[in-house]
């Protein structure tokens, strides 16, 4: 076992936070019109974000610690800009081609966070246009985000955590009622697993097959650290008993090298390995936790590492490979995870202990019904089957049991799925890719071209699954059909699955109708240079094809395989 000190994690969080702060100063406007100025540009979507004013508060902790002033200046002109998101009604848009206003709520804990640990930066009347800001929107939150109202839970929780804030920095006990109440309704949507629900509509929905709408890539980065910090705002011991019992559930879904797996959630259209691309990061809540908990502490440290490998140009990007793609990155992903890096540092570093990597060669299962999702291992490799329908939007997450997920411990990701089809879901928040040509899904998955339109079996929500256990191997069968992005099924289209994981790799056998046999092809993109993929069975189709996908951001290697004339294939895949 190994000691970090806390000088050490203190000294990796710090020149993280600084180095992204660096590149938001590089990337300020300075255009004299009012609209623009202040405000920080964007290298890959090529606008401003409307809530990068939320940065106030990593730069003024950077200005405090540093005594740099460039800092302290970047922040007053970023408030200043932050007018153009702010409405008539104290709330804060996600952006000027955006009417939604939940967003506020990470807005007001940024400005709360800005003023309450760095406040005296700011002259008096700095001070005050600051604080009536706000003032104001915590009045708009106070009205707008309450139990039944048209939000995700991660607001629900964000907004208990906002309340408890400010109803202590305002005085305001109907503030502190109302986060109760929030907090209480969270800590209500706890899982038969121990997850968080509520990422989607209705929050207690349940599904044609019983699954939650669940992302957990919003629940690590937004929900759980703002229930967290709730329930460290009130000291309150039962509420704090709560979220790690939470969080011990959703670190089952961090992977050794410090990710964040999110790959089938409802909202997966946002992974990007490390986390979500629109949410705060994990980092200050893992660390409130890890002094009773090293475990926790650690899985903090793992994912800040991750981060600094992602980290080009001193801005974070989407993923491990946007840079080998010639990616730039969008600067979303540096500004909401700096709070959460000067919030960690604010809170304080302390010693703890790294324990020690664990390897266990046994084949092991665990099915969660709420997902209805196998999570696997053996030897090295993790794996994840999905059948997961809890719907968000059209071509969003995938289903039918497909592989979205295979890890290995040597090599990091080897199958990383993310949305079945790329597509903006939420304009203002995802990338367009540079290079569309080579922009390809990395979901593996059985694929035909039925009446002029692609079907494939990623998109069946009504899939079955069922395993078997040995010592030595896990063994999933899937029974799907092929459909459209819709996810209504076409006729006669039935196929089967067979996934068998063991220590020297996942072999994946599979059948398709004799009648589909020639125009039916199984693709299988894997992460570029991490396996080896062996065709077993059918025949392998040209040449293997390389590409990208921005989520979660890999250099991917495609091979496809057409079956056999009775509609049979097999193909292994071993590192």
């Amino acid at each position: 076992m190994k000691t970090l000190s806390a000088q050490t994690v203190d000294r990796a969080f710090f020149s993280l936070l600084r180095e992204w702060c660096d590149a938001l100063c590089a990337l300020q406007s300075d255009a004299p019109d009012p609209s623009l100025s202040g405000g920080i540009l964007c290298p890959a979507c090529k606008t401003i974000h409307g809530r990068c004013h939320e940065a106030v508060y990593p730069l003024l902790y950077t200005a405090e610690r540093t005594g740099d002033v460039k800092y302290l200046t970047a922040a007053k002109k970023l408030f200043a800009w932050g007018e153009n998101m702010r409405c008539a009604d104290g709330s804060m848009r996600n952006d000027r081609t955006s009417g939604w206003k939940g967003v506020t709520v990470f807005a007001a804990v940024a400005l709360h966070d800005a003023l309450f640990f760095h406040g005296d930066l700011l002259d008096a009347s700095e001070r005050q246009q600051w604080q009536t800001r706000l003032s104001g929107m915590g009045e708009w939150l106070h009205g707008n985000i309450t139990v039944g109202s048209a939000a995700y839970i991660n607001y629900y929780a964000a907004n208990a955590c906002a309340m408890a804030l400010l109803g202590k920095y305002f005085d305001r006990p109907a503030y502190l009622a109302a986060a109760r109440i929030l907090a209480d309704y969270c800590f209500a949507h706890e899982s038969e697993n121990g997850l968080l629900y509520g990422e989607g509509r209705p929050h207690d929905a349940r599904t044609a097959k019983g699954c939650l709408p669940i992302d957990l890539g919003y629940n690590a980065e937004e929900s759980l650290p703002s229930l967290t910090r709730y329930a460290e705002t009130f000291g309150d011991a039962d509420a704090l008993e709560r979220c790690r019992r939470l969080w011990r559930a959703q670190l089952r879904w961090m992977l050794p090298d410090g990710a964040w797996d999110d790959s089938f959630g409802t909202r997966s259209f946002k992974w990007t390995y490390w986390g979500s691309r629109t949410a705060d990061g994990c980092q200050d809540a893992l660390l409130r936790l890890g002094r009773d908990d090293p475990a926790f502490a650690d899985a903090a440290w793992q994912n800040c590492t991750l981060l600094q490998k992602c980290t080009h140009g001193g801005l974070l990007a989407g993923g491990p490979d946007y840079a080998a793609a010639g990616e730039p990155c969008c600067v979303h992903h540096t500004f909401c995870h700096a709070k959460a890096l000067a919030a960690a540092l604010d809170a304080g570093t302390y010693d703890f202990v790294l324990p020690d990597a664990a390897a266990d060669n046994k084949a092991a299962a665990k099915y969660y019904p709420e997902l209805d999702t196998y999570r696997t291992a053996c030897g090295g490799y993790i794996a994840d089957v999905a059948g997961y329908d809890a719907r968000y939007k059209r071509g969003g997450h995938v289903s039918g049991g497909a592989v979205s997920l295979l890890w290995h411990r040597q090599r990091g990701a080897v199958i990383a799925a993310g949305m079945a089809e790329y597509a903006l879901l939420e304009p203002n928040n995802q990338q367009l890719p540079q290079n569309a040509d080579a922009h390809i899904s990395p979901c593996p998955r059985i694929e035909a071209q039925i009446g002029g339109k692609t079907a494939a079996q990623i998109h069946d929500f009504g899939a079955q699954m069922h395993l078997e256990t040995a010592d030595d191997a896990v063994t999933i069968h899937v029974r799907a059909s092929l459909c459209g992005l819709d996810t209504a099924t076409l006729p006669d289209s039935g196929c089967t699955l067979t996934y068998t994981l063991r220590a020297d790799g996942l072999t994946i056998e599979g059948s398709v109708p004799p009648a589909l046999a020639g125009n039916a092809h199984y693709i299988l993109p894997v992460v570029r240079g991490t396996a080896e993929v062996m065709p077993l069975r059918g025949r392998l189709c040209g040449n293997v094809r390389d590409g990208f996908c921005l989520t979660p951001g890999f250099c991917l290697r495609e091979t496809t395989i057409a079956p056999d004339k009775d509609g049979r294939f097999a193909v292994k895949v071993t590192v």
